[in-house]
């Protein structure tokens, strides 16, 4: 179940279908007439000149969701265009382009007049990194095969000739393998998923702040939830399964003892 998860995430924004599954998301806000002063600003003149590059484009609504391996790109919530080649949505988007009449004056504007997507592969290229995620899915896929081989319940006859279900111990180095491999697993997880947020998080807070409010960044709530679920089930395993091995270890000594 966890490395189906983590497949999921890492199959986020790859097909129209699996848009919702993303990493980060940026989105034009609505004109408004009122320009926000931040704190230690210099100079305004550069916040009107980008939420007039904004406004040009005829108040779009134009959304950008970034994945691991994909971005989509669409103008409301439910339709969106995917695509691993951010030249070939760029391309599209050009092709939405309008003309508009303003005072006389006929302009040509592009639905993304910030670049958005150009962005958001940047992003993509040079800040999220998906190996550990890979090496996770292949150290607790190795760790769950070596539980899946732990001897199960079975019926054996006592010493009066009646039958009594019994679960032998598991072996003590192959639980010691398992336990191992869980908890490495664990420990990438969690550093890639960790990075994954902090990233993400990141990029669209500073994004809004460099387009002075005028793109608006959040955080794919979907692929937040599959990581650290991920992550969560593979830590506890791996603490339920050092469990089990010190508790067994008690038991024996105790036995000896006797």
């Amino acid at each position: 179940m966890t490395d189906v998860h983590i497949a999921v995430l890492l199959a986020g924004c790859t097909s129209n279908g699996m848009s919702n599954v993303y990493l980060m998301s940026l989105q034009y806000k609505a004109p408004s007439t009122s320009i926000p002063t931040l704190p230690g600003e210099v100079d305004p003149a550069i916040a009107h000149a980008v939420h007039n590059i904004s406004r040009a484009a005829n108040e779009t609504t134009l959304q950008v969701r970034v994945g691991y391996m994909g971005i989509c790109v669409g103008q409301d919530e439910f339709s969106f265009i995917c695509s691993n080649h951010a030249d070939a949505l760029a391309r599209l988007t050009r092709a939405g382009k309008k003309t508009i009449t303003l005072a006389n004056t006929s302009t040509e504007v592009t639905p993304d007049p910030l670049n958005l997507i150009m962005i958001a592969e940047e992003f993509r290229q040079k800040i999220v990194f998906d190996g550990l995620l890979y090496v996770t899915i292949v150290i607790s896929f190795v760790g769950f095969s070596l539980l899946a081989s732990f001897p199960g319940w079975h019926e054996e006859r006592n010493d009066d000739d009646s039958e009594v279900e019994v679960k032998p111990f598991p072996s003590r180095p192959v639980s010691h393998m398992a336990s191992f491999s869980l908890s490495v697993a664990f420990m990438f997880g969690f550093v890639s998923v960790l990075w994954q947020h902090i990233n993400s998080s990141a990029t669209a807070s500073m994004t809004e702040t460099l387009t002075y409010g005028a793109v608006s960044g959040h955080v794919g709530p979907a692929a937040m939830a599959l990581g650290w679920i991920s992550v969560g089930l593979v830590g506890v395993a791996a603490l339920g399964l050092l469990l089990m091995i010190m508790s067994i270890s008690l038991l024996r000594q105790l036995v000896d003892d006797e």
